[in-house]
């Protein structure tokens, strides 16, 4: 339970839903107009039958649901496994798969009760409940950064970057402060000794990095290895910075947890035989991470190769990648976030209770720790 002298602090910020999505809807329009949200790519054509469970024997009525993500990165592909290999289906679950540029947006959504579920990193959803949101953390899907600093031709190393324009998806997002994160490792101050730049999302990085509007952006797999593709160079990996960090994970609203617990764990065993098909099935993981980011087989499988042992096995929120969270980017705005204990941001107890019912053993996923 949140300490008395931190109600204040959350409810001083915004004080109600509707204010929150005020603030929210504010910070799309500043931050531009984002890309139109394209429809969820087509589903595969007769996938292979998923992995047997007891607890799927009597499906349940369908339950119409929108999930969204906020990035084409293969750290989300969770969401797009359940979706391919029929797994939503089976639970009851009539999924409406959609991409939603930007967590904010995604956020917007899904406090406006459009959207049940989203598979984004942080910041944003802490943001949102520091803010007197109430959104939560179901999973730690990845829990390491998988980005990188990709540069154009002429830039060498970080500090040829001073006095030079770099481009991050939005202020405020995980490519914001880890841009900021190499900066500062690198000897620069970045609110002086470089131009930030927001370009919209990770494929418009690329896009300003190819037009020389940029000189170095922070991406992911698959975006970076497009970028590579180009004629552009990794700068810097910023897994080396050795950060813990929420980089993927599905949150709700802690009011849609409480009301619809039943769905929520079907949603979560849905999800765990997504992700463990992501972790075992090669070829079939390749396939939907080329349909959901649109790149070649080639890209695709570099992209798998590069999340495979990161996916967390079970995929259990991190005390310590919320904690960095606090330090690195929320308390430096308002230091007492820091009397926010980090189990405030997530709720696992549903798929603790999954994991303590064998559920994970009748995939014949063996429990490992999260990387």
């Amino acid at each position: 339970m949140q300490s008395a002298a931190l109600m204040c602090p959350r409810r001083s910020a915004l004080g109600r839903r509707g204010a929150l999505l005020a603030l929210l809807g504010t910070i799309a329009v500043l931050a531009g107009c984002a890309p139109t949200a394209p429809s969820a790519p087509p589903r595969l054509a007769g996938p292979p039958a998923a992995p047997a469970s007891t607890d799927a024997a009597a499906p349940p009525p369908q339950t119409r649901l929108r999930v969204a993500y906020a990035t084409p990165s293969g750290g989300f592909a969770a969401p797009w496994m359940a979706q391919e290999a029929g797994l939503f289906a089976r639970y009851g679950l009539d999924v409406d798969l959609q991409y939603i540029a930007s967590g904010p947006s995604l956020l917007q959504s899904m406090l406006a009760g459009e959207t049940q579920f989203g598979e984004l990193a942080a910041p944003a959803a802490m943001n949102a409940y520091v803010a007197g949101g109430d959104i939560v953390w179901l999973t730690g899907t990845v829990n390491r950064p998988v980005l990188l600093v990709v540069a154009r031709p002429e830039i060498e190393q970080l500090s040829d970057l001073r006095g030079r324009s770099v481009g991050v998806t939005r202020i405020g997002t995980t490519t914001h402060i880890f841009m900021k994160l190499a900066l500062r490792a690198a000897g620069l101050a970045p609110e002086r000794d470089v131009q930030i730049l927001q370009t919209g999302g990770t494929p418009e990085t690329v896009a300003a990095l190819q037009s020389g509007a940029i000189y170095a952006g922070v991406a992911g797999p698959p975006t970076h290895l497009r970028a590579l593709e180009a004629g552009m160079h990794v700068l810097a990996d910023l897994a080396e910075l050795g950060i813990a960090w929420p980089f993927a994970g599905s949150v709700t609203t802690r009011r849609y947890l409480a009301e619809q617990p039943a769905i929520v764990r079907r949603y979560l065993q849905a999800y765990l035989e997504g992700l463990y098909l992501l972790r075992t099935d090669r070829e079939r993981a390749i396939q939907v991470i080329a349909q959901y980011t649109h790149v070649d087989r080639d890209i695709a499988a570099q992209t798998w190769e590069l999340f495979r042992d990161r996916y967390a096995w079970p995929p259990y929120p991190n005390v310590e990648a919320m904690t960095t969270v606090v330090e690195e980017d929320l308390a430096l705005t308002d230091p007492r976030v820091r009397e926010i204990p980090p189990t405030a941001f997530f709720d696992d107890h549903l798929l603790r209770d999954l994991v303590a019912s064998g559920f994970l053993q009748q995939l014949a996923a063996p429990l490992e720790a999260p990387r």
